[in-house]
């Protein structure tokens, strides 16, 4: 070998070694992308390039076949590259391609699950600096590709999953690829007692379902987690005050209410009241975000007309507001009025029983439930006159005498008040009872005759003498005689003709005598007037034998009779 042959072994050796050394690095650099130098060129050796995808290493595999057993293949005639670290030299510039790269890819994507175009694969090892060497045989400069781990020649792919965050329903996971574009889920979870608002990428930022997502990275997980707002009010399924009539007892109001969201954080309950028409704060419930069903009751022990508002309120600030139907509590007795009215003194005049009634609630003019009844009794427990708020009664004959009456005003809730009165009522005269007679002289009626010229008379006002059998009467007020002579009456005032009594008495009585003698005065009759304390008056007219001597001018004297 001459000195220019040596010169050119030794440029092609220190090219050899710049190659091996320049495709180490470049492998390194690719990472699970091999290849190997050309070495020495020289020989006569057949290569034959296969491209292969093997499963169990997903990758795509040079095996180079030749025609005659090499020394670097341990005196074989084949060699497959397992691994991007396999750099053993090949000694060869021009080999053939047998399977092409684009058989493995279309293996590759059939039995490794792939989905990729074969000038994806191709873009992407032009990326990785190699090239087609236009016979199918992948090379770079110095060396051929020897081995292309799947995953690294794939685009870029990641998965988006969706976190519910206390909620149910999330999309399924979805599979971002590099290059392809992707709109999230237009799902949304749910979550009782919340809204759902957006997205919460584990990458940083907010979503939107439907949104456009443009984010890659090779492999790995974004994790959207839902954000929730509770923007849902609490629920109320009942609130009821009663009773929604008049009642003598006491109100209840009662509630039931839940908040699944944040849950519970306090209940008011308001009253108003139409009576002084004003707003007051009657309980208030506390809780610390419970998302149970809870309930409460009020009793309500004022008398008046109320209605109730309830304001339910979580954690979250969210309120609900019911209003209740009105109840109406009536406390009070009614009220009786017309005592002052009855007459309770003697009376021959038929007293008048009038009562009348007012059911307001206590120490105010707002009505209650209302009158049902006023009676009137008598001592008898007898009803002798009914109405709805008075009554009013005209005493009949048969109440002569002393009798307590009672009157019942009764509300429409039972409340009851009564009130008595007692009335004195006498419509019978006292009586008088005499000596004279009724006698026809001459052809003349002569009544209260006396024939002795002696008036004499019992006067008393018993109850036997009235028809109506009275319990009591109102006893003798007043007794007089007088003597009239031409129309003109003159008191015999002495203590057998003439008595006051001091005082209400039903068994005084008085005695009258009177003896007429021939020195009175010419008279034309006697008068005998009595009073009751009732104001009865009863007179008798009493004519003497003296006085009927004038009349009729006789004379007969006194002896004559005695």
């Amino acid at each position: 070998m001459n000195w220019k042959s040596k010169i050119l072994l030794c440029f092609g050796i220190i090219i050899g070694m710049f190659a091996c050394i320049h495709t180490t690095v470049f492998a390194d650099d690719v990472g699970d992308t091999g290849g190997t130098g050309q070495g020495d060129i020289t020989g006569t050796n057949v290569y034959t390039f296969n491209y292969i995808y093997d499963s169990a290493r997903d990758a795509i595999e040079l095996q180079v076949v030749t025609k005659n057993p090499i020394s670097s293949f341990g005196n074989t005639n084949t060699h497959t590259y397992t691994s991007p670290s396999d750099q053993l030299v090949l000694h060869t510039q021009n080999p053939i391609c047998g399977n092409s790269i684009d058989n493995a890819i279309a293996t590759m994507n059939a039995v490794g699950g792939y989905n990729l175009s074969v000038s994806d694969v191709k873009s992407k090892l032009n990326a990785l600096g190699y090239y087609d060497k236009g016979n199918g045989v992948w090379k770079y400069n110095g060396g051929y590709l020897t081995y292309v781990s799947a995953v690294k020649i794939r685009p870029k792919v990641h998965t988006v999953h969706y976190e519910a965050n206390g909620g149910s329903g999330a999309p399924g996971n979805q599979i971002k690829t590099e290059g392809v574009q992707m709109n999230l889920s237009n799902t949304k979870p749910t979550r009782t007692g919340y809204t759902f608002k957006y997205w919460t990428a584990s990458i940083g930022g907010i979503y939107n379902p439907g949104q456009n997502y443009t984010h890659d990275q090779d492999g790995g997980t974004v994790t959207m987690t839902a954000y929730w707002k509770d923007e849902t009010a609490p629920s109320c399924s009942d609130f009821v005050a009663t009773p929604n009539y008049w009642s003598a007892g006491n109100g209840t109001v009662t509630f039931s209410a839940q908040d699944r969201g944040s849950g519970l954080s306090a209940i008011t309950l308001q009253r108003y009241s139409y009576v002084t028409r004003s707003w007051s704060t009657v309980k208030t419930w506390s809780y610390n975000g419970t998302t149970s069903k809870v309930t409460g009751s009020y009793t309500e022990y004022s008398e008046g007309v109320f209605y109730y508002k309830l304001t339910i309120t979580d954690k979250a600030g969210n309120t609900t507001t019911k209003t209740s139907a009105t109840i109406y509590l009536d406390h009070s007795n009614p009220v009786l009025s017309g005592a002052q009215n009855t007459f309770t003194d003697w009376t021959n005049v038929a007293p008048v029983i009038s009562f009348s009634a007012s059911d307001y609630l206590s120490g105010t003019t707002y009505n209650g439930s209302g009158l049902a009844s006023v009676v009137i009794k008598d001592d008898s427990g007898n009803v002798v006159a009914r109405g709805t708020s008075s009554a009013y009664y005209r005493l009949a004959a048969k109440y002569e005498g002393i009798h307590t009456w009672y009157i019942i005003a009764t509300d429409n809730v039972g409340h009851t008040s009564s009130a008595q009165v007692s009335t004195k009522y006498d419509i019978t005269v006292p009586g008088l009872d005499g000596t004279e007679v009724t006698d026809v002289i001459n052809g003349v009626t002569v009544s209260g005759y006396c024939q002795d010229n002696i008036i004499n008379q019992h006067i008393d006002d018993e109850a036997s003498r009235s028809v109506n059998h009275p319990n009591v009467t109102s006893g003798l007020k007043s007794v007089i005689l007088y003597k009239v002579y031409r129309g003109n009456k003159t008191a015999i005032t002495t203590d057998r003709t003439r008595a006051i009594f001091g005082s209400s008495n039903t068994h005084s009585y008085f005695d009258m005598y009177y003896d007429i003698n021939p020195t009175d005065d010419i008279v034309d009759y006697y008068l005998v007037i009595v009073q009751d304390y009732a104001g009865n008056t009863v007179t008798k007219k009493l004519t003497s034998q003296r006085s009927l001597l004038s009349w009729f001018h006789t004379s007969i004297d006194r002896s004559t009779y005695e």
